[in-house]
C-alpha cells in the first residue's frame, strides 16, 4: 500500500499513530486504596477455624442484682416486684432502696409479691414510689438455717451462619498473551479482585445479615449468610439527631462500657469523626493523641479520645462510610463502638480465603480464577458493643 506524500515540515500529526510510542506510566491509580481495618484486625486479634457452617457460643453473665416495685406507705410489709423479679430474690435477702437508702429485709416471696421487714438499719422509712429500683446486697442467713433455695440464671446460645463469598475474573487466551502497560493479565487484575474480596468481608462485618435457607434454586442447596455488627447489636443503638457533642458520646460510653472489656475501637464515617473534631473542653477527652507507634492491632489509627471510666477509645475512620447516604439517617452517619475481645472471625476449615486458578471449562480458551472463602463472625454478649447514627 502506497504511503501519502506530505510536503513541508513534519509534525507529530504526519507519523502514524501506531508508530509513536505512547507515554504511559506503568504506575496504576487506584481511586480507592484498601480501607478495611475491621478485616485486618479481626484476622489479626482473633480468629478460630470453624468445623460447621454454623457456628454457636455460649453467654453468660451474673445473676441480675437490681429489682423495681410498687407503690407503698412507710409503715407497709408489702412490696410487689416487677413481672417475673420475684425469681431474683429470696427470703432473708436483703434490699437496698437506692432511692431512699432505706434497708429492707425480705421475709417471703409469693411469685412477685414479697412480705418485707422495713427499717433495717439506721436510715428512717418513709414511703415507697412505683418504680423505685432495690440492690440486692446479699443475703443474711439466721443461725442454723436451712440450706436455701438455689438460683440458676441460664446462659445464652448465640450463632451465627458461613457465608460463601467468591470473587471471579476471567480472560481469554490471547487477551492474556498482549504486552498490556502496568503488567499482562490476569496479574493485575487478580491484585484488584484482591482487594475487593477483602472489602467485602469488610462490608459483611458490618452489615451482613444473618440467615439459612435449607434449599435455594436452581441446585437447591444450602445457603447461609453471615450476620455483622448492625444484626446483632440492639441494646445501645443510639441515634444522635443532630451533631455529636461531647455529652451524649460520654454518655454512650458509660452505657457501653459497662460491659466487656476495654478493648473497645470506635469505627467512625468521617462525617461523625468530622463533629467530634469540633469539640472544644478541657479535662478527659479534651484533644486527640496518637497512639504509640500509630497502630492498634496492627492497624494504623486516625487519634484516641478519652472517654468516660477513665478508657481511650481508638478512633478509625471509615472513609468508605462516606461513599453511604447521610440523609434520612444512612449508612453514612453510623459509627461502631465495638469489643475486639467479644468478636472473633471463624473461617471454615480449609475455606478461608484462597486464589483458586484454571476454573475455566475444559477446552475452552479462556483463564478463569476467583478468591473464595467460606467464613463467619461471632459478635459475643451484643451490651459490649453499640452503635451511634444519625450524626449530621
Amino acid at each position: 500500500m502506497a504511503g501519502t506524500i506530505v510536503q513541508g515540515n513534519i509534525s507529530t500529526e504526519e507519523q502514524l499513530p501506531d508508530e509513536r510510542v505512547i507515554d504511559m506510566d506503568e504506575k496504576i491509580r487506584v481511586l480507592k486504596p484498601d480501607d478495611t481495618q475491621f478485616t485486618t484486625m479481626t484476622s489479626r486479634v482473633s480468629s478460630r477455624v470453624a468445623t460447621r457452617e454454623k457456628v454457636n457460643w455460649l453467654e453468660e453473665e451474673d445473676f441480675p442484682r437490681v429489682v423495681t416495685g410498687d407503690a407503698q406507705t412507710n409503715v407497709s410489709t408489702a412490696l410487689n416486684l416487677g413481672a417475673g423479679q420475684g425469681k431474683i430474690v429470696a427470703a432473708n435477702d436483703l434490699l437496698r432502696n437506692m432511692r431512699t437508702g432505706e434497708g429492707i429485709r425480705v421475709v417471703s416471696v409469693a411469685t412477685d409479691a414479697l412480705v418485707i421487714a422495713r427499717n433495717v438499719g439506721n436510715i428512717t422509712a418513709v414511703a415507697l414510689n412505683a418504680g423505685d429500683s432495690y440492690l440486692v446486697v446479699g443475703d443474711a442467713q439466721p443461725q442454723g438455717s436451712d440450706f436455701p433455695s438455689p438460683r440458676y440464671l441460664q446462659r445464652v446460645l448465640g450463632f451465627n451462619f458461613t457465608q460463601i463469598t467468591r470473587t471471579t475474573w476471567s480472560f481469554t487466551g490471547t487477551d492474556t498473551a498482549i504486552e498490556l502497560y502496568g503488567g499482562r493479565e490476569p496479574a493485575k487484575e487478580a491484585k484488584r479482585k484482591a482487594r475487593e474480596h477483602k472489602r467485602k468481608w469488610e462490608a459483611i462485618g458490618f452489615w451482613g445479615m444473618r440467615s439459612f435457607a435449607a434449599a435455594v434454586p436452581p441446585e437447591n442447596e444450602p445457603r447461609g449468610t453471615a450476620g455483622g455488627a448492625l444484626e446483632f447489636i440492639t441494646t445501645f443503638k443510639r441515634d444522635v439527631n443532630g451533631p455529636l457533642t461531647p455529652d451524649f458520646f460520654d454518655l454512650f460510653l458509660s452505657d457501653v462500657f459497662q460491659y466487656g472489656t476495654e478493648d473497645k475501637v470506635l469505627f467512625a464515617a468521617p462525617l461523625v469523626v468530622a463533629s467530634m473534631s469540633k469539640w472544644n473542653r478541657t479535662g478527659m477527652g479534651s484533644q486527640f493523641m496518637a497512639p504509640e507507634g500509630g497502630k492498634v492491632h496492627g492497624v494504623k489509627v486516625d487519634a484516641f479520645i478519652s472517654g468516660a471510666y477513665g478508657y481511650r477509645v481508638p478512633v478509625i475512620v471509615k472513609k468508605e462510610f462516606a461513599e453511604f447516604p447521610t440523609t434520612n439517617k444512612g449508612f453514612g452517619t453510623y459509627a461502631f463502638l465495638l469489643d475486639m475481645s467479644y468478636i472473633e472471625r471463624r473461617p471454615l476449615r480449609d475455606r478461608d480465603t484462597k486464589l483458586y486458578t484454571e476454573q475455566q471449562p475444559k477446552g475452552k480458551d479462556v483463564t478463569s480464577a476467583e478468591y473464595m472463602c467460606e467464613a463467619t463472625y461471632e459478635y459475643a454478649h451484643e451490651r459490649a458493643h453499640g452503635i451511634l447514627f444519625g450524626c449530621t
